[in-house]
């Protein structure tokens, strides 16, 4: 009998629009041939909070995500609305922790109100897609790709995100799917 593959289970973190992470989730499944859950979501934890960056500690969420994992063979990501860092880095928009299996990305920093411009959901969406899908083939073991157009490229800009394709390049669909 065949290895049945680990499910990814979504987690919205805080005030999350549902919709989006039913959107989110229904997308992703196919990219990772995997299954998809989606729990009903938790508190943003008080203890990842930094009062002083008034920033959420990505790290800290990854491991609050590690304890909702059903078995060590699930992935998990979790999406939020808040503003996320690390210590060394002013923001994330995403980080993971492929040991752990897990992920967080954020819609903060995506969304257009915080460059002072008018709410896009056009731009919105793809851009958290685009970025769950990065931050997930880390969970996987993907190394991040030097391609522009990959939707695993390394985005340091919102300009990065917005031109890159919402797919694999072929190296590393192959990666992937050796992978996976």
């Amino acid at each position: 009998m065949a290895l049945l593959k680990a499910k990814i289970v979504v987690v919205p973190l805080g005030e999350v629009d549902f919709m989006i992470v039913n959107r989110l989730a229904a997308d992703i499944g196919p990219v990772f041939n995997r299954s998809i859950d989606i729990l009903k979501g938790m508190k943003m934890p008080t203890e990842a909070h930094n009062v002083i960056r008034n920033q959420y500690y990505a790290s800290v969420l990854l491991s609050k995500l590690e304890r909702t994992k059903a078995n060590s063979r699930e992935k998990v990501l979790g999406v939020c609305e808040e503003d996320l860092y690390l210590p060394d880095e002013t923001f994330v928009l995403g980080n993971s922790d492929p040991l752990a299996g897990t992920a967080v990305v954020s819609l903060f920093q995506i969304r257009q109100v915080f460059y002072g411009l008018p709410e896009d959901d056009a731009k919105v969406y793809p851009r958290l897609y685009k970025e769950a899908v990065h931050q997930l083939a880390h969970i996987f073991e993907l190394s991040e790709c030097r391609n522009p157009k990959c939707v695993n490229y390394y985005s340091q800009v919102m300009l990065d995100i917005d031109t890159k394709s919402n797919r694999f390049c072929d190296i590393c669909r192959r990666r992937l799917t050796t992978l996976v």
